[in-house]
């Protein structure tokens, strides 16, 4: 009898682990199509200027208003919307479509309300099917730091090209997320205080 009930259990949790995973495959693929659906309005209406890409932008709002940026990073999967709400959840679990989904969006704090801050913070998840931010881990190779030293940012009102000067892992005791640099002292004592968490740098020094 116990027998049965064990078996009956592990048929029950296979089954379940089973859902799980087509579940999650599932939600992954589909996450992929609308992220080609609206990387092909982008790429079809992008024309980045240093007045900004309002074509583009003008496409990507009909989609969703929130998509406020257009991140690409060469060498990498990483070209994709990037979406601002009135707070830092809504966009955490949920696609550019509003649907739910693991992958969540690309999305910018919602603390950055200038549209040239002196410390834009975006926000992405590392996913294990290598989608949204997990190609950010290349950069922790060398070779590949030298070998991509910028990359684009596109918004409606100006196109940017962002040199990389430094690439580090750190944790909550370092408040890297801070936004408000009213001063200019501020924001070089920040500077300061990234370059001691480094884990990898180019010889390049920030402006």
């Amino acid at each position: 009898m116990k027998r049965k009930i064990i078996n009956g259990v592990l048929i029950v949790v296979l089954v379940f682990a089973s859902y799980q995973f087509i579940s999650i495959y599932l939600e992954n693929k589909h996450n992929l199509k609308v992220l080609d659906e609206v990387q092909s309005v982008y790429q079809e209406a992008n024309q980045p200027s240093e007045l900004g890409n309002t074509s583009a932008f003008a496409e990507l709002h009909k989609i969703n208003p929130d998509i406020t940026a257009w991140l690409t990073i060469a060498g990498t999967a990483i070209n994709y919307p990037v979406l601002q709400a009135a707070d830092n959840d809504t966009y955490l679990k949920t696609n550019y479509q509003g649907e739910q989904a693991r992958a969540g969006s690309i999305f910018k704090d919602y603390r950055n309300t200038e549209v040239t801050p002196k410390h834009t913070i975006l926000y992405g998840h590392n996913m294990k099917d290598g989608s949204m931010f997990a190609d950010l881990q290349k950069y922790t190779d060398a070779a590949f730091f030298k070998q991509h030293p910028t990359f684009d940012y596109d918004t409606p009102e100006a196109s940017y090209r962002v040199e990389v000067f430094t690439v580090y892992e750190t944790t909550t005791d370092f408040y890297y997320i801070d936004t408000d640099f009213t001063k200019p002292a501020a924001f070089a004592q920040y500077l300061q205080d990234v370059k001691k968490t480094l884990a990898l740098r180019d010889k390049r020094e920030s402006n």
